[in-house]
């Protein structure tokens, strides 16, 4: 596992990343401007694509945990919020944001971050 130091380092990294996104895409949202969000939502979306690839060669390798459950449920968010722009351009994206996308990235972020730090920490 200590080879995949710098994998979880930049895991986290990125993770904080996604977080500064939909805190973009919220703001926009709640500024009646989807259309100005939809390159950083798609931006997040590559990023959550690179995380889950970067982790699946170390998800077996860790602790029992969640971590799959969370990114399917986040993946589902994020298909979610995109199919909403390609289809309306976004305006349920701020319900989509509030209900599923928020709740389901922070519930990522709080697994990864439990199962990954100490990794980092030692």
């Amino acid at each position: 596992m200590n080879q995949q130091i710098d994998v979880i380092k930049q895991i986290l990294e990125l993770m904080n990343t996604m977080a500064e996104g939909i805190a973009f895409v919220k703001g926009k949202l709640d500024q009646q401007s989807p259309e100005e969000a939809v390159n950083v939502l798609l931006d997040t979306t590559n990023a959550f694509a690179t995380i889950e690839l970067a982790l699946q060669p170390i998800l077996s390798k860790l602790p029992e945990n969640s971590i799959q459950e969370k990114i399917d449920r986040l993946r589902s968010a994020l298909a979610t919020m995109v199919s909403e722009y390609e289809q309306n351009q976004g305006r349920k994206g701020q319900e989509i944001l509030q209900f599923n996308l928020e709740p389901a990235f922070k519930n990522w972020q709080t697994e990864l971050e439990q199962v990954l730090k100490p990794y980092i920490l030692n």
